[in-house]
């Protein structure tokens, strides 16, 4: 491809490492800052301001960006709490914090006539559940990916059709994990569990799953603090195999000559689906609606498949991609790819009946960090 992955790209993804407990205090403010008539306030991800950016496309449209970037999804609930209603325009969370978003009324609903580009953005995810609450859209989606099994071909020709197959004897020492709380959880819960909707557990099928993926851990030779790092371990041949994953690794380790594949379990595994929403009262609504549809744009999204080797959700852009980034997901299979990784909402953050909540996961999650 000729160009340097982004360094965003190899440590970004959505699943939140803070304690929820702390977004919903609410105590983080954002500096007040003098701006002019279209200075968009933007609080997302490092790298996710990129695709309206990169072209001079806010020149020609009079509009400047004030960026402040984020290191978990809750930094969105608590400066969204903290003093920036009225502040802040643009919020990129991932899918599963827009229903908590919409109760809190942070977030505004989207005027889809005013995204005109929408049109183009493939079905599975311009009508995820999770973005589209009472009827009407909250976000607009632009990248996506999931969690699968990724498998060294030299060394294991036929892959595992089952997470459960990673316990084998002939598998121990060679699984590589991430250390990625709710990634793990998930997959883990549909595994121990048998449950179809892995982020509403008992108090009972936590355990399961904690059990479980101390068990797993048992087979592992590394747990990875970045899928860099878990790339890094299998193109080194330290690891052949990996419990959690994401589509994109196949380039970081081509990038260091190993070739590795992946597949989608029978239990199926999470994925995600980021978004850019409007918060509550933004200041700049025009302006933001112009980043909102620009970010779904052909120019946009092709920037984004290209220079962070994010997937992506307009269709017209996946087709004028080169074949070796359009490889990278399987943009050919994308009406059953929910068949195989899911968009499941987000963990209860305040107790809903015998459910645990998302502080209830993170300390669970710490016994298997222990073991």
């Amino acid at each position: 491809m000729g160009r340097k992955i982004s360094e965003f790209a190899l440590t970004r993804r959505h699943f939140t490492q803070g304690l929820a407990a702390t977004a919903l205090a609410g105590t983080v403010g954002i500096p007040s800052m003098a701006r002019a008539e279209s200075a968009v306030t933007f609080l997302g991800w490092q790298g996710y301001d990129d695709p309206v950016a990169f072209d001079g496309f806010l020149k020609e449209k009079g509009i400047t960006l004030n960026t402040t970037y984020i290191g978990n999804n809750d930094e969105i609930v608590a400066k969204l709490r903290g003093g920036g209603i009225g502040q802040i325009d643009i919020v990129t969370p991932y899918m599963g914090y827009i229903p908590l978003l919409v109760k809190l009324d942070l977030i505004q609903p989207i005027d889809e006539s005013r995204v005109p580009n929408l049109k183009d953005v493939m079905p599975i995810f311009r009508n995820d559940p999770n973005i589209v609450v009472d009827g009407k859209l909250y976000g607009v989606p632009f990248t996506w990916g999931g969690g699968p099994m990724v498998y060294d071909p030299a060394v294991i020709p036929t892959p595992p059709t089952s997470w459960k197959d990673l316990l084998k004897p002939e598998f121990t020492g060679k699984v590589g994990m991430m250390d990625d709380p709710l990634g793990n959880m998930m997959i883990g819960a549909l595994v121990a569990t048998g449950t179809q909707t892995p982020t509403k557990l008992t108090a009972a099928q936590l355990e399961q799953t904690i059990d479980f993926l101390i068990e797993l851990k048992k087979q592992s030779r590394v747990v990875a603090a970045s899928w860099g790092d878990l790339s890094d371990a299998i193109a080194r041949g330290d690891v052949a195999i990996t419990f959690n994953g994401w589509e994109t690794m196949v380039k970081f380790c081509a990038d260091k000559g190993k070739v590795v594949k992946y597949t989608y379990p029978s239990e199926r595994t999470h994925a995600w689906l980021d978004n850019y929403c409007i918060a509550k009262d933004a200041p700049n609504l025009d302006a933001a609606y112009e980043l909102c549809n620009r970010v779904i744009s052909v120019e946009g999204q092709k920037r984004l498949a290209e220079v962070a080797l994010q997937a992506i959700v307009n269709s017209e852009a996946v087709a004028a991609l080169p074949e070796d980034i359009k490889s990278l997901y399987p943009y050919g299979e994308i009406e059953d790819y929910g068949k195989k990784a899911s968009f499941f909402g987000f963990p209860p953050v305040e107790p809903e009946g015998d459910l645990t909540t998302f502080s209830d996961w993170l300390k669970a999650y710490e016994r298997f960090k222990a073991a």
